[in-house]
């Protein structure tokens, strides 16, 4: 990733979401002791990762989209998220962060999740609520805290913390920021988009600390760009 671009992408101003998921992954990771297993579900890249050496770690991803199928070959089952080649009551841990969005029926997949965890069991998630459509044409919900909680409800699951990721500030103040870079980008390719970041970067930032500094206004955080849960298996 070219510098500026890698500066802008992991500034907690600039892209509060990926630092938060980040700070997250980091947090909950901290969970999963020594000997505990965990399966990512949706792994990707398997970036995540690392932050659970000292864990049994499985990855599954479907690798059927052209953001992932490059990965295949790091992934230890391929697979969709709905069906899930292991046994009742096999992991520790589940992961699943950023994925629900692209399955047709996200409720078939938390319930795979709950078929495979063991009671007492953990499933770390993150879903969208405010983004722009990606990964085309797999893309298919965005959702609520109500619907996050109903899934709870439905698949053997307590809630533990469902957490917006932000308010409205943080989410208006994100897509101000990236709007220039990202019509560029659409327009020239990644050339443009590498500029417009490049070019606008002051600005870009000025306008999104703007937004980070007014969040603490909003006290209900009602629109929020994406949640982090922690699910507990009854």
């Amino acid at each position: 990733m070219n510098p500026a671009i890698r500066i802008a992408f992991f500034n907690p101003i600039m892209n509060y979401a990926v630092w938060s998921l980040r700070r997250y992954i980091r947090r909950t990771s901290a969970m999963v002791t020594t000997g505990k297993s965990i399966v990512d579900i949706g792994a990707g890249e398997c970036q995540y990762k690392p932050f659970f050496d000292k864990a049994a770690y499985v990855s599954t991803d479907w690798c059927g989209t052209l953001d992932h199928h490059q990965y295949s070959a790091g992934i230890d089952y391929i697979c969709p998220a709905d069906n899930l080649p292991f046994e009742n009551q096999s992991f520790d841990f589940a992961l699943c962060t950023q994925v629900l969005e692209h399955v047709r029926k996200p409720e078939a997949v938390i319930n795979e999740i709950s078929r495979i965890l063991k009671p007492g069991g953990m499933l770390f998630l993150t879903v969208p609520q405010s983004w722009e459509e990606h990964e085309q044409p797999y893309d298919y919900h965005r959702f609520t805290k109500f619907a996050l909680r109903a899934y709870a409800e439905d698949y053997q699951f307590e809630v533990v913390e469902i957490k917006p990721q932000g308010g409205r500030f943080l989410v208006i103040g994100f897509f101000l920021a990236w709007s220039i870079p990202t019509l560029l980008r659409n327009r020239f390719g990644k050339i443009g988009f590498l500029i417009g970041v490049t070019l606008f970067y002051p600005l870009n930032f000025l306008t999104a600390l703007l937004f980070f500094l007014l969040d603490f206004l909003d006290n209900k955080r009602e629109f929020t760009m994406n949640y982090e849960c922690i699910f507990l298996k009854r």
